[in-house]
């Protein structure tokens, strides 16, 4: 039986997992989507290549599951940051400015090396439930300034277009206020 490094087999499992993860992030950071293989993987994580398929049936798996674990963390960071703030207006600044800072941060970062995947139609589908998610805070503040929902993607464009700007290098808290002023004047509100 091989060791396990935790007390339970499935706490030893899910540590095991989690290790691939973080292993697939940090290889997708440094190289890319193109760079990310089993053997890569598992090298970083300091475990053998045939383990990879004990924990993923395919590479597509494991992006999945960097997927989920970095939307999960996007999206806590933005629930705490909104939890409590009036709604309106101040949950606008506070959705604009804390997307801006954690794209400066480089949150975002794994997004981008996600859109390089090659993912099968089935997966690409999971995918896309994961960032519809991302888009419920946009929803919800657009709805709460009275804004009709068809503005939802227009809020959602242009908070994209900050995230290129911070991507390209300008700074996260003027790239805010721009985006923040730009919302501001231009949603209609009942």
């Amino acid at each position: 039986m091989p060791k396990i490094s935790a007390p339970t087999v499935g706490a030893h499992r899910a540590a095991q997992r989690a290790a691939l993860v973080r292993a697939a992030e940090a290889v997708l950071k440094e190289g890319g989507a193109a760079g990310l293989n089993p053997r890569t993987v598992t090298e970083r994580a300091g475990m053998s290549r045939s383990s990879f398929y004990d924990y993923f049936p395919s590479k597509d798996d494991l992006l999945v599951a960097v997927a989920i674990e970095a939307f999960g963390r996007w999206n806590e960071s933005l629930a705490e940051a909104l939890r409590d703030v009036e709604p309106g207006l101040q949950r606008l600044r506070a959705l604009v400015e804390t997307t801006m800072r954690m794209t400066g941060d480089g949150e975002h970062d794994l997004e981008g090396h996600l859109r390089q995947a090659e993912f099968s139609p089935a997966r690409l589908d999971d995918l896309m439930v994961l960032h519809d998610e991302l888009l419920r805070p946009v929803t919800e503040v657009t709805a709460e300034l009275g804004a009709p929902a068809r503005f939802v993607p227009l809020v959602h464009g242009v908070l994209g277009a900050g995230v290129q700007a911070v991507q390209h290098g300008a700074d996260p808290a003027s790239t805010a206020a721009d985006v923040v002023a730009l919302l501001e004047s231009g949603l209609p509100r009942d």
